[in-house]
């Protein structure tokens, strides 16, 4: 729901889509944002703050009836005042499931004080178990140790611990890379990325994930060399690494485009060579080869499916509803790239059929989408794509100057790391976006 709150920086009011109540029976989804952290998140359209309110969390999972409540401590709430707020969660909660749904177990939610434990009780729902919660709290502790000390301090932990040192770990270490990035801390960064180059050369894991990078790569790059995807590149590629399954799975998920009737054509082709060439070995492990990737491209078939299923019914949600501004708030989290890929489908279908009407209630409903986005995002990346839409220079010094109290250094910053992320793109549109972006940066630059 939404909920209106005061930004902790600039103290400037508005409003933020906030679950206090996530049953993952009626919306799957929340449990991923709960698990990943990005449940209750908000940002200042004022200052760009963001951050995470701590706000009671009723969980119900029927699946596994587990109906209990975390209540932060931090909102240092009276005994009493934190009952009455439970049982209106509970309330909550029971008005939205049928009553022929409903259990006993329901009645009355476990309460769980540490938000630790809350979080270990769903993760266990996952098969994640109590001694895998506790390696992964050793991994945290490593690697902070690893950040804060010294180059000797290093070298003996990776010596010492190096069981410790797994892609779980390494994963670890690249968000922590990621929320240096973000936050712009330039010295904790580097400290990071030298760490990592550090793994990399000095365990086997780091080795080993290094040589599937590279091997992506050159994935990639060919890609780029030939000027797009084909059955054939992918087929290469993955001969290349028929006995490591992972690299294998990692290729075939980038290229999964490329994972159609010709591909597995030119793989039974390929069987068929190495039969007659009296390779048993080899037509025995590629005829295995094609019925795993059979398997997996069916699996990849079904989620695509379910996903495109899950953008259309969101859509028509939206589109039947009274109100499809309130619509869209209720269904933010369901709002992604397939279902904007969707929307724009719809939209150009009924363009090419002739129904002008249903194209125009569906733009409408683009256009709220694209409008809540630009509102929710930090006031420098608003300007930013104002200044990329504008179609004249005249257009651009205009923003400029509306909005003279955004351009500081840091705006600087953020154009300069945009160019970086644009040219590593390496075409034809990222060449010239990177041109614009270049260009509007020396503009701020000078306004400054």
């Amino acid at each position: 729901m939404l909920t209106q709150i005061n930004c902790p920086r600039c103290h400037t009011p508005f409003n933020a889509e906030i679950h206090q109540v996530v049953d993952v029976g009626r919306a799957p989804q929340l449990k991923y944002e709960l698990l990943n952290g990005t449940l209750n998140l908000f940002t200042c359209p004022n200052c760009g703050t963001s951050g995470q309110l701590a706000t009671p969390v009723l969980y119900h999972d029927p699946d596994n009836e587990l109906f209990m409540v975390h209540v932060p401590m931090e909102m240092n709430l009276p005994h009493q005042e934190q009952q009455k707020l439970i049982g209106k969660l509970v309330q909550e909660a029971m008005n939205q499931i049928p009553a022929e749904q409903r259990r006993g177990y329901m009645l009355q939610p476990k309460e769980i004080i540490s938000y630790q434990t809350f979080m270990e009780k769903i993760l266990e729902t996952e098969g994640v178990t109590p001694e895998m919660m506790a390696r992964q709290r050793q991994q945290g502790q490593l690697l902070q140790t690893m950040i804060g000390g010294d180059k000797s301090t290093v070298d003996t932990l990776i010596k010492e611990r190096a069981d410790e040192i797994d892609e779980t770990f390494f994963a670890m270490l690249r968000s922590t890379i990621e929320a240096a990035q973000q936050r712009n801390d330039d010295n904790r960064l580097i400290k990071l990325i030298n760490l990592q180059a550090k793994l990399y050369t000095q365990t086997e894991i780091g080795r080993e994930l290094e040589r599937r990078q590279g091997a992506l790569r050159a994935f990639q790059q060919e890609v780029r060399q030939k000027e797009g995807l084909t059955p054939q590149i992918l087929l290469n590629h993955v001969l290349r690494h028929l006995d490591d399954d992972g690299m294998v799975d990692a290729l075939v998920s980038m290229g999964q485009a490329a994972l159609n009737y010709e591909f597995f054509n030119l793989l039974t082709q390929e069987i068929e060579n190495q039969a007659r060439q009296k390779n048993k070995e080899k037509a025995k492990a590629l005829t295995g080869l094609r019925q795993r990737l059979l398997d997996l491209q069916n699996e990849m078939q079904e989620q695509s499916r379910q996903i495109l299923e899950g953008a259309m019914s969101t859509l028509q949600e939206i589109v039947d509803a009274e109100n499809p501004e309130a619509a869209i708030q209720e269904n933010l989290a369901r709002i992604d790239d397939t279902f904007m890929y969707v929307l724009a489908a719809m939209i150009t279908q009924n363009e090419e059929q002739g129904r002008e009407e249903q194209a125009a209630e569906l733009k409408r409903v683009q256009d709220l989408i694209l409008n809540e986005a630009e509102r929710q995002v930090p006031p420098q990346i608003r300007v930013i794509n104002r200044l990329l839409r504008a179609e004249t220079d005249e257009d651009q010094r205009r923003i400029l100057e509306e909005n003279r109290t955004l351009l500081t250094p840091e705006l600087v910053q953020m154009l300069d790391t945009l160019s970086r992320e644009v040219s590593e793109e390496q075409d034809g549109q990222a060449t010239e976006i990177a041109g614009r972006i270049n260009k509007l940066k020396a503009m701020v630059e000078a306004r400054i």
